[in-house]
């Protein structure tokens, strides 16, 4: 039984690819389980890379220390996926990217803005509040916010800085769950709170032109030759996005140039190539599935490299105390934010409360959140709102990420 214990514990190729396939499988299948009508779908792949990091299927290699497989594999298969990720969703909300600010997108991108800086101002205060180092509130954050880019890009600044990665891959793990839940809780609350109808909501007209879904993150703006995939444009704008991304932008007061990096600039590439691209007779649209596909792909590696790296230390941080800490502020940084923007958007700014939906889900980067309002409206509106806001969001999680890393 030797090929079984190479397999499940050895150094090989085999044994990554066997590890991945599992932790990626079993995460899916769970994720599809809802609790209360809520399921965390690809995310539970992070909570499956967890448990079985935790329990074994390690080797040890010549130092005497434990691993789950080569960590200069770990690393490089977690930035990839994360660019798969990022880039499919940038070749999908970049087709209506520019159409939807003149169609009432400026308000709600401010609004979305205020979000974030609200929640990262949250974080600097918990920070000097509690002393809880800046590593780990970025790691709380992004899991808040629900936000992996973000989270990714952190880690990598981090990394350079000689810090341990790692330690925000477990606190984000910790207030990840809370994170997806608190932001369905808080849009449920605004409807509470103004005891909107639905039913009454529905019929009222929308703020925004529904033919912007056609072209939102809904992804809906597709080639119509499938049967060729175009791949060489995706990979060029990988290859000039990893380019983009590593551009240094340097800010005063900062130890080292803040970088889009391997999350932002195959994002803000793919958003540029899928907008313009057909001006120039460059075939960059690809279909729905295809795209889907390449997202999920994507989130799904990274999701199971975060897990796999998290995991050692996880269960050891909620015993010790600091990881039921970790998980309450967590609630705290994804509450105050949506609820405070949320009850301005709806009573000063009259934002349709559908599109609030979708706004509130994409200033927070979460899918979860976005498939509940959908399925709660009945409605095509909050894919809109999502959509509009959710290229810039992105933008500023994964550059404020950096930010409070360097500059704490």
């Amino acid at each position: 039984m030797v090929w079984l214990n190479e397999l499940l514990v050895g150094d090989n190729v085999g044994h990554i690819v066997f590890l991945f396939a599992l932790v990626i499988a079993l995460g899916i299948t769970l994720g599809r389980i809802k609790i209360f009508g809520v399921s965390l779908g690809m995310t539970f792949v992070l909570f499956v890379g967890i448990v079985v990091s935790h329990f074994g299927m390690q080797y040890i290699d010549t130092t005497k220390t434990q691993h789950f497989m080569n960590p200069e594999v770990l690393h490089f298969v977690r930035e990839f996926g994360l660019i798969l990720f990022v880039y499919a969703v940038g070749l999908q909300v970049g087709p209506g990217f520019l159409e939807t600010f003149k169609t009432g997108g400026l308000k709600l991108n401010l609004l979305a803005t205020a979000i974030v800086f609200l929640g990262v101002l949250t974080a600097v205060a918990i920070h000097y509040i509690t002393g809880i180092d800046m590593p780990t509130m970025v790691g709380i954050l992004s899991g808040a916010i629900t936000n992996t880019p973000g989270l990714g890009a952190a880690q990598n600044t981090y990394a350079n800085l000689g810090g341990d990665q790692n330690i925000l891959g477990t606190a984000y793990a910790m207030s990840y769950p809370l994170g997806v839940t608190g932001i369905i809780l808080s849009i449920i609350a605004i409807r509470i709170i103004f005891k909107i109808d639905l039913n009454q909501e529905a019929n009222q007209k929308a703020e925004l032109k529904s033919e912007a879904t056609a072209n939102s993150g809904s992804g809906d703006a597709v080639t119509k030759h499938t049967d060729e995939p175009h791949l060489i444009p995706i990979f060029v704008g990988i290859l000039l996005g990893v380019i983009l991304g590593s551009i240094p932008i340097y800010i005063p007061g900062t130890p080292q140039p803040v970088k889009l990096g391997l999350a932002g600039g195959p994002l803000v590439m793919a958003i540029l190539m899928s907008a313009f691209g057909p001006k120039f007779n460059f075939p960059t649209r690809i279909t729905k599935s295809a795209a889907l596909m390449l997202r999920e792909v994507g989130i799904c590696l990274f999701l199971a490299c975060v897990g796999l790296s998290a995991g050692e230390r996880f269960v050891e941080t909620v015993a010790s105390g600091d990881g039921l800490l970790w998980i309450g502020l967590g609630v705290i940084i994804t509450i105050v934010p949506l609820m405070f923007v949320g009850v301005l958007a709806y009573k000063v700014f009259k934002v349709d409360y559908f599109i609030l939906m979708g706004m509130m889900a994409g200033s927070t980067t979460d899918p979860p959140a976005l498939s509940y309002s959908v399925g709660a409206s009945g409605s095509d509106k909050p894919s809109i709102g999502y959509a509009t806001v959710y290229p810039l969001t992105m933008f500023l999680r994964i550059m404020t990420a950096q930010l409070l890393i360097l500059l704490f």
